[in-house]
């Protein structure tokens, strides 16, 4: 079992199923679904937690009954809400618009990107971070100092994000040229590996001397929402495991598939059979 941090959202989920794709100046029918867990703390959090592992989440929510709702659903779980911060003030819903084909846009109110008060510094396995802002930084490098750190590609491809493992998708670097000398930029010397998803086209992965493709797996694809969250799990499983990392990638994608499946955004019941299954 590995002690493993998220600083990364919890989010309340009100999803909303249209008939039809979004498009500029249409009607559309939907069925509202209700509100659900999600975020990439619970989204990433669930599947380590079936893997074994010791899963502990950083974020803020508000002092309000969706707030509560957050901290009770992620308890249940079973996700250690110790260090999840409530700030006055409310949480707010993500509204989650899924189309037939399963693809989804998410709305959500404006607000800054704030830390917890307070960070934890004592030594995890592995430090995971999904969060927007530049504040992060100095915290990512301390961690990385004494341990893996495993980070989302920041918004807009300019805060530093110091860390082993990087992971993107090909829209995030649609402008860069030299993938690699980018994510050395973000990321610094001890980069290891740049992570770039392809959606169905599969994955790819850099490092200063290897330049890894692994297919997409095949899957009728329900709801897109947390797929690339539990694709971050199955990777950071993967690491912690000693696999190669071809082998990570394509546990990472097989995790992924899972949650495409899957009417929710947490990791499928099938996914919690396949870990049963293969350890």
């Amino acid at each position: 079992m590995a002690k493993i941090r998220l600083l990364a959202n919890l989010n309340c989920d009100h999803v909303l199923s249209l008939d039809e794709p979004l498009q500029a100046g249409s009607r559309l029918q939907y069925r509202d679904l209700g509100r659900r867990l999600g975020g990439g703390g619970a989204n990433t959090g669930t599947g380590l937690l079936w893997a074994g592992h010791q899963v502990s989440i950083l974020a803020r929510v508000g002092q309000d009954s969706t707030g509560h709702w957050l901290l009770q659903k992620a308890a249940e779980l079973g996700l250690d809400i110790s260090h999840v911060e409530q700030f006055d003030g409310e949480t707010g819903e993500l509204l989650v618009l899924v189309d037939g084909r399963g693809e989804r846009t998410i709305l959500r109110q404006h607000r800054r990107p704030a830390l917890p008060g307070t960070l934890p510094t004592d030594s995890v396995d592995c430090l995971y971070v999904n969060y927007e802002g530049a504040d992060v930084a100095a915290y990512m490098a301390q961690m990385a100092a004494s341990g893996l750190v495993v980070s989302q590609y920041p918004k807009g491809g300019c805060d530093s994000r110091p860390c082993q493992v990087m992971i993107a998708s090909a829209a995030d670097l649609a402008q860069q040229q030299d993938l690699w000398h980018h994510g050395q930029q973000l990321a610094g010397a001890d980069l290891q590996w740049l992570v770039v998803t392809h959606g169905e086209q599969g994955v790819e992965a850099f490092s200063a001397t290897q330049h890894l493709q692994i297919p997409a797996r095949p899957v009728s694809v329900v709801d897109a929402t947390g797929a690339g969250d539990a694709f971050a799990g199955g990777l950071i499983h993967g690491l912690l495991t000693g696999l190669p990392m071809a082998a990570v990638l394509t546990q990472a994608s097989q995790w992924a598939a899972y949650t495409l499946s899957s009417s929710s955004s947490i990791p499928s019941e099938q996914l919690k059979h396949y870990l049963n299954v293969n350890g």
